[in-house]
């Protein structure tokens, strides 16, 4: 004969499931513009475990190098990979030519994938060149068409490689411009409120796949 369970005993059953699942794992990878804190408002708006793995000054291929411990450790569900306002740095030893940061970015996204989590890329925020060039050297970006070419050609690569991989891209070349004040005065970085913005962004795309979770 079946025997029903005493009603506290299905509540206790009911409260152990539900505080013994996990919550949703992200780790946002990328440099200081991750650095910065976004990641941390998305944990408050999503309500799940954000790790911030951004190193500030870091390239694609920096990042790439450090994925096994900064990223495939913590067994995300869930990654945000946001690289190339350092790679695009010609006039320094940090640059990273076109087709060596697209590459960076499959192998990132693949090796993710790998793991099964979700990826999600984001294209390069807009930089103030008049600031920017207060203290990087204008001809050499000059020699390589110029600033506003050079951000484009590489927001382009990281939409070519979401559509290869049929993977999702935040695409903040577009929407930040909308809100101006998303920008610090040093002409690169998000202000405070860029923060907020750009974790509102990356919220957006980055939430049906845990509702999907």
């Amino acid at each position: 004969m079946f025997h029903r369970l005493p009603l506290f005993a299905a509540l206790l059953l009911s409260l152990s499931l539900s505080y013994g699942a996990e919550k949703p794992r992200i780790v946002c990878f990328g440099d200081s513009i991750t650095k910065r804190g976004y990641p941390e408002i998305m944990a408050k708006e999503l309500g799940v475990e954000v790790i911030n793995a951004g190193i500030a000054g870091h390239t694609s291929s920096q990042g790439l190098h450090r994925i096994k411990k900064d990223v495939l450790a913590h067994d995300p569900e869930i990654v945000v990979v946001f690289f190339g306002t350092n790679d695009i740095r010609v006039d320094s030893k940090k640059f990273v030519p076109l087709k060596k940061y697209r590459e960076n970015l499959r192998m990132i996204a693949k090796a993710c994938q790998k793991i099964g989590a979700q990826v999600v890329l984001c294209t390069l925020p807009p930089i103030n060149g008049e600031v920017y060039f207060e203290r990087h050297q204008k001809p050499d970006f000059d020699a390589h068409g110029g600033l506003t070419k050079l951000l484009k050609r590489y927001q382009d690569s990281v939409r070519e490689v979401g559509e290869e991989l049929k993977i999702p891209v935040v695409d903040l070349a577009i929407e930040l411009p909308k809100q101006p004040k998303w920008m610090h005065k040093d002409g690169v970085h998000p202000s405070t409120q860029g923060n907020a913005i750009i974790a509102d962004q990356i919220t957006k795309v980055v939430q049906p796949f845990i509702r999907l979770r």
